[in-house]
């Protein structure tokens, strides 16, 4: 008979990330806690322009595991002149790196 001991101790896997992943460049805040804060991306678009977002507003963050690489998901939006914005950024931790998929409106 078992006590549930070692039992779901693994870190669940959320499988591929779904959508496209856009390469971004990111400025964070890290708090007096050490969680950081996404506060302005940039990124450059199919046609070679460069964008900068800066009004970001995180709705939440969560530690996630995409197909075994451990990362942070920030759910965010943005609003930029008359329309809102809803996109997640991604902090793939070994790797120093953020990916930006903007969500369907």
């Amino acid at each position: 008979m078992g006590m549930g001991i070692g039992i779901n101790v693994q870190t669940p896997d959320f499988g591929p990330v779904k959508g496209h992943q856009e390469d971004i460049a990111c400025g964070v805040w890290f708090t007096s806690q050490g969680h950081t804060m996404p506060k302005l991306i940039k990124y450059q678009d199919e046609e070679g322009m460069m964008h900068i977002i800066d009004n970001i507003h995180v709705q939440y963050a969560s530690k996630k595991n995409f197909c075994g690489i451990p990362s942070i998901e920030y759910r965010c939006t943005t609003i930029d002149g008359d329309r809102q914005y809803a996109f997640r950024l991604i902090f793939y931790i070994e790797k120093c790196q953020w990916k930006m998929i903007m969500e369907k409106t």
